[in-house]
């Protein structure tokens, strides 16, 4: 179950800074958990980072540099 630092689990919606970048987690594969439009059925595990500014970040383990700033409402 992928977790951030803190032993929170991490869930598709939540809003997160990696490395000083902003976004959003789109997707957590390993619990088939994903947002409206990111059904993406290829990735079996890891998580999807959107940052604010567009680029894509697939993470297959916990990091550090993840933080969450705002659970998913």
């Amino acid at each position: 179950m992928q977790r951030y630092g803190d032993g929170r689990e991490i869930h598709s919606g939540d809003r997160i800074a990696y490395n000083n970048q902003r976004g959003r987690v789109v997707f957590v594969a390993d619990r088939r958990e994903f947002e409206p439009g990111y059904e993406w059925e290829e990735y079996s595990s890891g998580v999807m980072i959107e940052f604010d500014n567009g680029a894509r970040l697939l993470l297959d383990r916990v990091d550090e540099r993840l933080v969450l700033e705002r659970a998913r409402e």
